[in-house]
């Protein structure tokens, strides 16, 4: 009880910190005003949280993700005029990106939720209705999106995308979680893999760990019963036991307060069987 007090208090600390800063929400709207003030004249829309649209005066309109520039303020809250700084200084870079030509070594895989999957895809299909999001599904609630991850910007790959680079959909997978696994070096699980553990990586692509089938094995996680995955948000993984009863039921205890997580994905439970990842 002593050890799931603790982890408990660490979970919660977690969704505390993320109440604290702004959520994505304001941070996008704090955003948008900065680029207004540095770039007179051009119009700025909000898509989604993290997500614009920019208009400038002599036509040219781009669309802008954020998601790297909140990272970087979730790490520094009281960074937060800095880092809007830096990033809106290099919006001409970011202008740059839908005629940038990319390679193969900056696709990553994120998961997503059915939901979100049809507000980009809506997004896309008004800019341009034969150029789609590339993505496929892991079931019926969960998919896999594919994303270029620059310095400054994260966009998501489109049709387009597929035919400029010569690669088939197919082989995607497999180059994207080699760029994954070169990018993330320092996973750790904190808590009791026997019990109820979380996977710390980057901030960005804990959930898409659940695309590494080899991990998900009893020798990593000596759980009670199947192994079970938890996704509530992009940066956090649960893990624990179809059997522990007092675990999961933990877990419904953080899932309640849902509202303390940003780019939420699942309140649901997942268990790999035959390579697939089902709904516990």
């Amino acid at each position: 009880m002593k050890y799931l007090t603790a982890l408990l208090f660490t979970v919660y600390s977690l969704c505390s910190f993320a109440a604290d800063v702004l959520a994505p929400e304001a941070f996008t709207a704090r955003y948008v005003k900065a680029l207004e003030e540095t770039y007179p004249g051009i119009s700025v829309t909000i898509s989604e949280p993290l997500a614009i649209a920019i208009k400038y005066p002599n036509g040219a309109q781009m669309t802008s993700y954020l998601d790297n520039a909140y990272i970087d303020y979730k790490q520094s809250p009281e960074d937060i005029d800095n880092v809007i700084a830096t990033y809106a200084a290099g919006l001409e870079d970011t202008r740059n990106l839908d005629s940038a030509e990319f390679t193969l070594a900056e696709v990553m895989p994120v998961i997503k939720d059915l939901s979100y999957i049809q507000q980009v895809g809506d997004m896309l299909k008004d800019a341009d209705p034969d150029n789609g999001l590339v993505y496929e599904a892991l079931n019926e609630e969960l998919f896999v999106v594919y994303v270029f991850d620059t310095p400054t910007s994260v966009r998501f790959m489109t049709q387009d995308d597929l035919k400029d680079l010569g690669v088939q959909q197919t082989s995607l997978r497999e180059t994207a979680l080699n760029n994954l696994q070169r990018v993330l070096q320092n996973v750790q699980l904190q808590g009791d893999p026997a019990t109820l553990c979380i996977l710390v990586a980057d901030g960005m692509y804990e959930a898409s760990m659940l695309l590494f089938h080899s991990i998900w094995n009893k020798q990593q996680f000596p759980v009670k019963g199947e192994i079970v995955v938890f996704i509530p948000a992009r940066d956090v993984v649960l893990v624990t036991g179809s059997e522990d009863t007092t675990s999961l039921a933990t877990i419904q205890e953080i899932l309640f307060d849902k509202q303390g997580f940003a780019h939420p994905i699942s309140s649901n439970g997942f268990v790999l069987k035959d390579d697939k990842w089902v709904h516990f």
